[in-house]
């Protein structure tokens, strides 16, 4: 007998498969040994061939997720945050350009390697990684709003609008899904970014010296 192909598997399980969500799905599929990628995507597409396109499903679900997380917000925040390399320097600021945190990078910062790229995707995450501290502190769920001049960052917005695309900036978004931070990066032209001022100036802020009421804006204002 000829060995069963993924197609055939598909079709032989279809009505259990219909009464799964999305996590059940991908669940399946990876017990069932379409746990590499070739094999995930030909079990997708045997699954879109009966009306069930996990994509479209993940999306729905991210977007649930999402406007769940929404409805719940009790704060806004706007940071601003830029790096520089040659000087192994981050910022942070507030949105009144006021500086939040701002330093030297430590050898121990997993996300900077030196590369400008690197310190700018190290920046924003401290950004995000603040405005989570500030959430716990209040207790509630805040929406951060993060002005960069990388434009390239802006992609991560990508993982709140449930697409598969970000490219390296969708770490980014990723840190801010797992930290539960309703993250919106905008870009702005870097000679209106503030923080690109405490990149080149010596001295440094801890996080923890930050005034986190002041950084807040309540959902009604």
């Amino acid at each position: 007998m000829a060995k069963q192909t993924i197609k055939d598997i598909v079709t032989a399980n279809i009505e259990a498969l219909r009464e799964l969500d999305y996590r059940g799905l991908v669940a399946w599929g990876r017990e069932n040994g379409m746990d590499n990628k070739s094999a995930f995507s030909t079990y997708k597409r045997a699954l879109t061939a009966h009306g069930l396109d996990l994509d479209e499903m993940r999306h729905e679900r991210c977007q649930a997720q999402v406007d769940d997380l929404t409805s719940k917000v009790t704060h806004h925040i706007t940071l601003f945050s830029d790096a520089k390399a040659r000087l192994d320097r981050f910022a942070v600021c507030s949105q009144d350009g006021s500086p939040v945190w701002f330093g030297k990078f430590f050898n121990d910062d997993r996300d900077y390697n030196g590369e400008q790229s690197s310190g700018e995707m190290a920046a924003a995450k401290k950004a995000v990684w603040l405005a989570s501290k500030v959430a716990e502190s209040v207790g509630g769920i805040v929406e951060l709003t993060l002005k960069v001049d990388a434009e390239w960052l802006v992609w991560a917005n990508s993982v709140r609008e449930g697409h598969d695309s970000g490219g390296k900036a969708r770490a980014l978004g990723e840190t801010a899904q797992r930290l539960g931070i309703l993250l919106n990066v905008e870009h702005i032209p870097g000679a209106e970014n503030p923080a690109d001022k405490y990149t080149v100036e010596s001295g440094y802020k801890r996080w923890q010296d930050a005034d986190f009421t002041s950084l807040l804006q309540p959902i009604n204002s």
